[in-house]
Protein backbone atom coordinates (compact mmCIF):
# COMPACT_ATOMS: atom_id res chain seq x y z
CA UNK A 1 0.00 0.00 0.00
CA UNK A 2 1.40 3.88 -1.02
CA UNK A 3 2.20 6.32 0.93
CA UNK A 4 -1.27 7.80 0.27
CA UNK A 5 -2.85 4.99 0.96
CA UNK A 6 -1.71 5.03 4.15
CA UNK A 7 -2.57 8.26 5.02
CA UNK A 8 -5.82 7.39 3.82
CA UNK A 9 -6.10 5.19 6.34
CA UNK A 10 -4.67 7.45 8.94
CA UNK A 11 -6.70 10.28 8.12
CA UNK A 12 -10.01 8.27 8.70
CA UNK A 13 -9.09 6.51 12.06
CA UNK A 14 -8.07 10.02 13.12
CA UNK A 15 -11.32 11.74 12.66
CA UNK A 16 -13.19 8.26 14.29
CA UNK A 17 -10.92 7.62 17.35
CA UNK A 18 -9.32 11.20 17.83
CA UNK A 19 -12.21 13.62 16.72
CA UNK A 20 -15.23 11.20 17.79
CA UNK A 21 -16.86 11.39 14.20
CA UNK A 22 -19.89 9.25 13.32
CA UNK A 23 -19.00 6.84 9.77
CA UNK A 24 -21.45 8.32 8.36
CA UNK A 25 -20.27 12.18 8.88
CA UNK A 26 -16.75 11.02 7.50
CA UNK A 27 -17.85 9.46 4.66
CA UNK A 28 -19.54 12.66 3.50
CA UNK A 29 -16.97 15.00 4.58
CA UNK A 30 -14.63 12.60 2.56
CA UNK A 31 -16.94 11.89 -0.14
CA UNK A 32 -16.60 8.35 0.13
CA UNK A 33 -18.63 5.56 0.89
CA UNK A 34 -19.78 4.29 5.07
CA UNK A 35 -18.64 0.88 3.35
CA UNK A 36 -15.39 2.12 2.33
CA UNK A 37 -15.24 4.25 5.89
CA UNK A 38 -15.38 1.01 7.78
CA UNK A 39 -12.97 -1.11 5.47
CA UNK A 40 -10.64 1.86 6.42
CA UNK A 41 -10.85 0.92 9.92
CA UNK A 42 -10.32 -2.48 9.91
CA UNK A 43 -7.34 -1.82 7.16
CA UNK A 44 -5.85 0.50 9.85
CA UNK A 45 -6.25 -2.17 12.61
CA UNK A 46 -4.61 -4.56 10.53
CA UNK A 47 -1.52 -2.80 9.64
CA UNK A 48 -0.95 -1.60 13.12
CA UNK A 49 -1.86 2.12 12.08
CA UNK A 50 -4.68 1.63 15.08
CA UNK A 51 -3.44 -0.38 18.46
CA UNK A 52 -6.37 -0.14 21.03
CA UNK A 53 -5.83 -0.51 24.09
CA UNK A 54 -8.61 -1.08 27.23
CA UNK A 55 -7.17 0.84 30.24
CA UNK A 56 -9.12 -1.15 33.06
CA UNK A 57 -8.41 -3.21 36.24
CA UNK A 58 -11.27 -5.34 35.01
CA UNK A 59 -10.04 -5.85 31.39
CA UNK A 60 -7.87 -9.01 32.20
CA UNK A 61 -10.76 -10.55 33.64
CA UNK A 62 -13.37 -9.73 31.26
CA UNK A 63 -10.52 -11.28 28.39
CA UNK A 64 -10.61 -14.56 30.65
CA UNK A 65 -14.42 -14.68 30.52
CA UNK A 66 -14.62 -13.85 27.11
CA UNK A 67 -12.40 -16.95 26.28
CA UNK A 68 -13.96 -19.20 28.42
CA UNK A 69 -17.53 -18.57 27.00
CA UNK A 70 -16.17 -19.05 23.57
CA UNK A 71 -13.66 -22.39 24.27
CA UNK A 72 -16.23 -24.22 26.51
CA UNK A 73 -19.66 -22.77 24.87
CA UNK A 74 -20.61 -21.00 28.00
CA UNK A 75 -23.46 -18.31 28.56
CA UNK A 76 -22.36 -16.48 31.15
CA UNK A 77 -18.83 -16.45 32.78
CA UNK A 78 -17.75 -14.01 35.64
CA UNK A 79 -14.14 -14.16 36.37
CA UNK A 80 -12.73 -12.57 39.83
CA UNK A 81 -9.82 -10.85 39.43
CA UNK A 82 -7.89 -12.22 42.46
CA UNK A 83 -4.46 -10.60 42.41
CA UNK A 84 -4.35 -8.45 45.59
CA UNK A 85 -6.95 -10.20 47.80
CA UNK A 86 -6.80 -12.53 50.62
CA UNK A 87 -7.97 -15.76 51.02
CA UNK A 88 -10.99 -14.54 52.90
CA UNK A 89 -11.95 -11.56 50.84
CA UNK A 90 -12.10 -13.94 47.77
CA UNK A 91 -14.91 -16.08 49.01
CA UNK A 92 -17.11 -12.77 50.03
CA UNK A 93 -16.24 -10.95 46.79
CA UNK A 94 -17.27 -14.31 44.38
CA UNK A 95 -20.57 -14.31 45.88
CA UNK A 96 -20.97 -10.39 45.40
CA UNK A 97 -19.50 -10.86 41.48
CA UNK A 98 -22.05 -13.93 41.29
CA UNK A 99 -25.24 -11.65 41.94
CA UNK A 100 -23.63 -8.68 40.12
CA UNK A 101 -23.16 -11.43 36.94
CA UNK A 102 -26.53 -13.00 37.40
CA UNK A 103 -29.04 -11.11 38.38
CA UNK A 104 -30.46 -9.65 35.28
CA UNK A 105 -30.86 -13.51 34.28
CA UNK A 106 -32.71 -14.32 37.16
CA UNK A 107 -34.93 -11.13 37.24
CA UNK A 108 -36.27 -12.71 33.74
CA UNK A 109 -36.64 -15.87 35.23
CA UNK A 110 -40.12 -17.35 35.67
CA UNK A 111 -38.97 -20.05 37.60
CA UNK A 112 -35.87 -20.29 40.06
CA UNK A 113 -34.27 -23.53 40.82
CA UNK A 114 -31.83 -24.11 43.84
CA UNK A 115 -29.90 -27.06 45.10
CA UNK A 116 -28.08 -26.78 48.57
CA UNK A 117 -25.00 -26.16 49.90
CA UNK A 118 -22.88 -23.60 51.65
CA UNK A 119 -22.18 -21.52 48.45
CA UNK A 120 -25.73 -20.78 47.74
CA UNK A 121 -26.41 -20.40 51.46
CA UNK A 122 -23.75 -17.26 50.93
CA UNK A 123 -25.54 -16.30 47.71
CA UNK A 124 -28.95 -16.00 49.29
CA UNK A 125 -27.52 -14.08 52.34
CA UNK A 126 -25.96 -11.45 49.87
CA UNK A 127 -28.66 -11.20 47.43
CA UNK A 128 -30.89 -7.79 47.95
CA UNK A 129 -34.45 -7.12 48.23
CA UNK A 130 -36.41 -7.51 45.02
CA UNK A 131 -39.74 -7.69 43.74
CA UNK A 132 -40.32 -10.54 41.44
CA UNK A 133 -43.85 -11.76 42.47
CA UNK A 134 -44.52 -13.80 39.44
CA UNK A 135 -41.67 -16.02 39.97
CA UNK A 136 -41.50 -19.17 41.83
CA UNK A 137 -38.60 -20.65 43.50
CA UNK A 138 -38.46 -24.34 43.38
CA UNK A 139 -35.68 -26.96 45.22
CA UNK A 140 -34.22 -29.27 43.00
CA UNK A 141 -33.44 -31.84 45.62
CA UNK A 142 -34.83 -32.89 48.98
CA UNK A 143 -33.31 -32.22 52.89
CA UNK A 144 -30.20 -33.40 53.89
CA UNK A 145 -30.92 -33.99 57.05
CA UNK A 146 -31.53 -32.48 60.68
CA UNK A 147 -28.03 -30.90 61.19
CA UNK A 148 -27.16 -27.46 59.53
CA UNK A 149 -30.77 -26.56 58.37
CA UNK A 150 -29.83 -23.60 56.52
CA UNK A 151 -28.07 -25.64 53.87
CA UNK A 152 -31.20 -27.43 52.85
CA UNK A 153 -32.54 -26.70 49.69
CA UNK A 154 -35.73 -26.11 51.08
CA UNK A 155 -34.66 -23.25 53.22
CA UNK A 156 -32.17 -21.77 50.78
CA UNK A 157 -35.62 -22.06 48.20
CA UNK A 158 -37.68 -20.32 51.33
CA UNK A 159 -34.93 -17.57 52.14
CA UNK A 160 -34.91 -16.77 48.14
CA UNK A 161 -38.31 -16.21 47.52
CA UNK A 162 -38.65 -14.03 50.63
CA UNK A 163 -35.90 -11.57 49.32
CA UNK A 164 -37.39 -12.15 45.60
CA UNK A 165 -40.97 -11.70 47.17
CA UNK A 166 -41.48 -14.49 45.43
CA UNK A 167 -43.55 -17.77 45.02
CA UNK A 168 -41.72 -21.00 46.71
CA UNK A 169 -42.34 -24.35 46.44
CA UNK A 170 -41.13 -27.37 48.77
CA UNK A 171 -39.80 -30.74 48.79
CA UNK A 172 -40.68 -32.49 51.96
CA UNK A 173 -38.72 -35.75 51.54
CA UNK A 174 -35.06 -36.95 52.18
CA UNK A 175 -32.60 -36.07 49.61
CA UNK A 176 -31.08 -39.70 50.05
CA UNK A 177 -33.52 -42.85 51.60
CA UNK A 178 -32.26 -46.37 52.49
CA UNK A 179 -33.82 -48.39 49.40
CA UNK A 180 -35.21 -47.51 45.76
CA UNK A 181 -38.31 -49.15 47.42
CA UNK A 182 -38.72 -46.21 49.49
CA UNK A 183 -37.64 -43.64 47.14
CA UNK A 184 -40.34 -45.24 44.54
CA UNK A 185 -43.36 -44.86 47.24
CA UNK A 186 -42.20 -41.49 47.78
CA UNK A 187 -41.58 -39.55 44.37
CA UNK A 188 -45.04 -41.18 43.55
CA UNK A 189 -46.94 -39.05 45.86
CA UNK A 190 -49.10 -36.25 43.48
CA UNK A 191 -47.24 -33.59 45.71
CA UNK A 192 -43.43 -34.69 45.45
CA UNK A 193 -44.36 -35.87 41.85
CA UNK A 194 -45.29 -32.26 41.15
CA UNK A 195 -42.33 -30.14 42.45
CA UNK A 196 -40.03 -32.88 41.00
CA UNK A 197 -41.62 -31.80 37.52
CA UNK A 198 -41.45 -28.12 38.26
CA UNK A 199 -37.52 -29.01 39.00
CA UNK A 200 -36.87 -29.88 35.48
CA UNK A 201 -38.69 -26.60 33.93
CA UNK A 202 -36.85 -24.31 35.48
CA UNK A 203 -35.60 -21.64 33.66
CA UNK A 204 -32.17 -20.55 35.38
CA UNK A 205 -31.05 -23.31 38.40
CA UNK A 206 -28.41 -22.00 40.99
CA UNK A 207 -26.33 -25.30 42.09
CA UNK A 208 -22.97 -26.62 44.14
CA UNK A 209 -20.18 -28.14 42.84
CA UNK A 210 -18.81 -30.59 45.18
CA UNK A 211 -16.12 -33.60 45.66
CA UNK A 212 -16.46 -35.95 48.06
CA UNK A 213 -12.83 -36.27 48.55
CA UNK A 214 -12.33 -32.79 49.84
CA UNK A 215 -11.25 -32.09 53.11
CA UNK A 216 -14.29 -29.47 53.66
CA UNK A 217 -17.01 -31.53 51.84
CA UNK A 218 -20.25 -30.26 53.51
CA UNK A 219 -21.80 -33.94 52.84
CA UNK A 220 -19.37 -35.52 55.26
CA UNK A 221 -19.61 -33.18 58.02
CA UNK A 222 -23.52 -33.46 58.22
CA UNK A 223 -23.60 -36.84 57.79
CA UNK A 224 -24.93 -37.41 54.31
CA UNK A 225 -22.37 -39.80 53.48
CA UNK A 226 -19.72 -41.64 55.64
CA UNK A 227 -16.26 -42.89 54.62
CA UNK A 228 -17.73 -46.01 53.63
CA UNK A 229 -19.96 -43.91 51.03
CA UNK A 230 -16.57 -41.98 50.16
CA UNK A 231 -14.67 -45.45 49.61
CA UNK A 232 -17.08 -46.32 47.31
CA UNK A 233 -17.37 -43.80 45.34
CA UNK A 234 -13.66 -43.90 44.65
CA UNK A 235 -14.30 -47.68 43.12
CA UNK A 236 -16.59 -46.21 40.39
CA UNK A 237 -14.16 -43.75 39.88
CA UNK A 238 -16.58 -40.63 41.19
CA UNK A 239 -14.99 -37.18 39.87
CA UNK A 240 -17.57 -35.00 41.74
CA UNK A 241 -21.11 -34.12 42.39
CA UNK A 242 -23.69 -31.22 41.27
CA UNK A 243 -26.98 -31.25 43.24
CA UNK A 244 -26.16 -34.22 44.90
CA UNK A 245 -25.42 -36.64 41.46
CA UNK A 246 -22.37 -38.17 41.22
CA UNK A 247 -20.20 -37.96 38.04
CA UNK A 248 -17.39 -39.63 36.28
CA UNK A 249 -14.88 -38.05 34.40
CA UNK A 250 -16.74 -37.85 31.29
CA UNK A 251 -19.59 -35.98 33.39
CA UNK A 252 -21.96 -39.58 33.65
CA UNK A 253 -23.69 -40.28 36.48
CA UNK A 254 -22.35 -43.44 38.16
CA UNK A 255 -24.00 -46.12 39.15
CA UNK A 256 -23.85 -46.87 42.92
CA UNK A 257 -26.47 -46.46 45.69
CA UNK A 258 -25.99 -42.68 46.16
CA UNK A 259 -27.56 -41.87 42.49
CA UNK A 260 -29.87 -44.73 42.60
CA UNK A 261 -31.40 -43.62 46.45
CA UNK A 262 -31.15 -39.80 45.84
CA UNK A 263 -34.66 -37.89 45.49
CA UNK A 264 -33.88 -34.79 43.08
CA UNK A 265 -34.04 -34.34 39.36
CA UNK A 266 -31.14 -36.48 37.48
CA UNK A 267 -28.06 -34.89 35.50
CA UNK A 268 -29.91 -35.32 32.44
CA UNK A 269 -32.54 -33.36 33.69
CA UNK A 270 -30.06 -30.68 34.81
CA UNK A 271 -28.65 -30.44 31.32
CA UNK A 272 -31.93 -29.43 29.74
CA UNK A 273 -32.31 -26.52 32.27
CA UNK A 274 -31.48 -23.13 29.78
CA UNK A 275 -29.21 -21.44 32.25
CA UNK A 276 -27.53 -23.53 35.20
CA UNK A 277 -25.30 -21.19 37.25
CA UNK A 278 -22.53 -22.57 39.71
CA UNK A 279 -20.09 -20.27 42.01
CA UNK A 280 -16.04 -22.05 42.64
CA UNK A 281 -13.37 -20.43 43.85
CA UNK A 282 -11.50 -23.48 45.03
CA UNK A 283 -8.73 -24.85 43.98
CA UNK A 284 -9.34 -28.19 44.81
CA UNK A 285 -12.45 -28.24 43.37
CA UNK A 286 -11.30 -27.49 40.04
CA UNK A 287 -10.89 -30.91 38.37
CA UNK A 288 -14.43 -31.49 39.47
CA UNK A 289 -14.97 -27.78 38.18
CA UNK A 290 -13.56 -28.54 34.65
CA UNK A 291 -15.65 -31.90 34.00
CA UNK A 292 -19.06 -30.15 35.48
CA UNK A 293 -18.55 -26.97 32.40
CA UNK A 294 -16.93 -29.48 29.55
CA UNK A 295 -19.74 -32.37 29.86
CA UNK A 296 -22.46 -29.40 30.23
CA UNK A 297 -24.00 -30.04 33.38
CA UNK A 298 -23.08 -26.32 34.04
CA UNK A 299 -23.06 -23.46 31.35
CA UNK A 300 -22.93 -20.35 33.45
CA UNK A 301 -20.36 -19.86 35.74
CA UNK A 302 -18.40 -17.66 38.35
CA UNK A 303 -14.65 -18.16 39.70
CA UNK A 304 -11.70 -17.29 40.21
CA UNK A 305 -8.75 -15.93 37.71
CA UNK A 306 -6.87 -18.32 38.73
CA UNK A 307 -9.68 -21.35 38.17
CA UNK A 308 -10.28 -19.67 34.94
CA UNK A 309 -6.71 -19.96 33.65
CA UNK A 310 -6.21 -23.38 34.71
CA UNK A 311 -9.49 -24.68 32.89
CA UNK A 312 -8.20 -22.91 29.59
CA UNK A 313 -4.65 -24.33 30.21
CA UNK A 314 -5.98 -27.37 30.40
CA UNK A 315 -8.18 -27.13 26.73
CA UNK A 316 -4.68 -25.88 25.49
CA UNK A 317 -5.88 -22.13 24.95
CA UNK A 318 -3.30 -19.66 25.25
CA UNK A 319 -3.84 -16.88 28.31
CA UNK A 320 -3.36 -13.27 27.85
CA UNK A 321 -0.58 -12.11 29.77
CA UNK A 322 -1.82 -9.33 32.71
Amino acid sequence: MDDQADRDLVRVATMYYKEDMKQSDIAKQLGISRQLVSKYLVDARNKGIVDIHINSSSAYSVQLELKLQKTFGLKRAAVLDTSYLQPQEIEQLIVQTSISAFKKDIAKANKIGVSWGRMLRRLVDEYPYVNQPDSTIVPLIGGMGSDQVDVHSNQIAHDLSRKMRAKCKYLYVPALVDSKDIKKNLVENVTVKDVLEDGKKVDFALVGIASPFSKSNTMTEIGYIDQKDIDDLASVNVVGDVNSRFFDINGNEVNCRINENVIGISLHDIRNIDKVCAICFEDEKKDVLFTAIESKIINCITLTDVLAEYLLDKKGVPVIEK
